[in-house]
């Protein structure tokens, strides 16, 4: 991995790091200012990611406080349904079209209460009770840009992740990463999962089927 930042995400942690209290506003506007570009990313691309990870995951720069990753989609790569943790502000910048699902937990249920796609160029804030699944259910590959952060944490911001699995029926607490059928030592607790309706739980199996076609695992 090069040692050496590329320019537009040198730019990013300079104004981050200078910040007193950042929110979702302030990193909107610092995204606004900064051109961004997957070329200029190639170095943490990782579409050739292991199979039984369902999605590829790249940390460009951890500064405690916040982190930035690149995120690589192949075609059928999905998340699990998932939060981010201790994680405060952030956002996600867009290098093509998304499949995304937006979660609510009410009385001890979970429920979907939006179906939409993110597009390229578009720039979406994140927080740690945002709870959502995202993938590349397209016909090309492409890449996210995300950041993490916290006024309070030094370090660890992603942890606490809570992953709901209804495949499995349970919820695993993580480190931060929502793949699929996850390593177990990438889980720090697991607890039952909520009440998943019949149709919640088809159109979830729907979108993240390719992760388990392609690693022969039935569902």
């Amino acid at each position: 991995m090069k040692t050496n930042l590329p320019a537009s995400i040198q730019k990013i942690v300079t104004q981050l790091s200078k910040a007193q209290n950042v929110d979702n506003e302030l990193v909107a506007e610092i995204i606004s200012t900064i051109k961004l570009t997957e070329e200029e990313l190639s170095a943490y691309i990782y579409f050739q990611h292991p199979k039984n990870e369902s999605y590829g995951r790249r940390l460009i720069v951890d500064k405690g406080n916040f982190k930035i990753l690149l995120m690589s989609w192949a075609v059928g790569d999905f998340t699990a349904i998932h939060n981010h943790g201790y994680t405060e502000w952030g956002g996600v910048y867009f290098f093509g079209e998304a499949t995304h699902r937006l979660y609510e937990t009410t009385d001890n249920e979970l429920i979907i209460t939006q179906k939409d796609n993110f597009h390229k160029g578009q720039f979406v804030p994140v927080c740690g009770n945002l709870t959502h699944l995202m993938g590349n259910s397209g016909t090309e590959n492409f890449t996210t840009l995300h950041i993490y952060g916290s006024n309070i944490r030094q370090k660890d911001i992603s942890e606490n992740a809570k992953v709901y699995l209804p495949e499995f029926n349970k919820t695993v607490t993580t480190m931060g990463s929502a793949y699929l059928n996850m390593d177990k030592s990438l889980v720090l607790s697991e607890i039952p999962l909520l009440h998943v309706s019949e149709a919640v739980f088809t159109d979830y199996i729907n979108l993240v089927r390719p992760f388990y076609e392609r690693n022969n695992l039935s569902l």
